[in-house]
């Protein structure tokens, strides 16, 4: 995958920081999966500051967490009568349906007084306020879930995982923006864990479009890159 950075130096008020940009282009959900894996390397050995970076997928993939099993959290015959891959990050979290009309961001930074290390939901509150900031100067009143989820009114619109190695931070993420919710139900079973403020509820009661809010996927990304730019550092 061929890659194009960009430097931007933020000013938030408190420090100067120079923030990488990584102007990703599309492609597979599995090439982007190992790009992640990637930079991680490159961040840990100083080759590559902090960065951030989203992608939009060229096809359609079912991604399980390190942890999960396959057969447990997803509907493989409906995966496999629909030609939909079903792959294995090297993250934690929960599963996911990654595919058109997601919104995927990467945060990679190194270990500092906000990302302390093993503090895995310290690591996500600091990346999160951020998007929550971003999100709020669009008029969505986005609110953390814990342990890893982005809600509007009680409904989830980003889910997120995490890693940490080497002294660095990976907080990866999809936003719902006009995905097919349908689709999402048929390939993911009914989690038999969930987050409190789930409540029981379907994929298709639980799960909201940013679209329904008038947020498209550029009006998204951009807030979303000024919101990260000014709050982290």
């Amino acid at each position: 995958m061929s890659l194009s950075l960009y430097h931007t130096s933020c000013y938030n008020g408190r420090t100067t920081m120079t923030l990488t940009y990584l102007d990703t282009p599309s492609g597979p959900v599995a090439q982007q999966i190992a790009c992640d894996k990637e930079l991680m390397l490159h961040v840990a050995a100083g080759t590559q500051p902090a960065l951030l970076r989203f992608y939009e997928a060229t096809d359609e993939a079912v991604v399980v967490g390190i942890a999960q099993k396959p057969e447990q959290q997803v509907d493989l015959a409906a995966c496999a009568a629909d030609g939909i891959p079903v792959l294995q990050r090297f993250s934690g979290g929960g599963t996911v349906f990654i595919g058109r009309g997601c919104l995927v961001f990467s945060v990679i930074a190194p270990h500092g007084p906000a990302l302390k290390p093993f503090d895995v939901g310290g690591a996500y509150r600091h990346v999160l306020a951020c998007a929550i900031a971003a999100l709020g100067r669009l008029g969505v009143p986005a609110v953390f879930e814990p342990p890893c989820d982005l809600a509007v009114q009680g409904r989830k619109i980003c889910g997120t995982a995490q890693a940490q190695k080497r002294g660095v931070v990976l907080v990866h993420g999809s936003f719902l923006v006009d995905a097919d919710l349908a689709r999402i139900a048929r390939y993911l079973r009914e989690p038999a864990v969930a987050p409190a403020y789930r409540a029981q509820r379907s994929h298709a009661a639980f799960l909201g479009n940013l679209a329904e809010r008038g947020i498209s996927r550029d009006v998204l990304r951009a807030a979303l890159r000024a919101g990260w730019c000014e709050g982290l550092g």
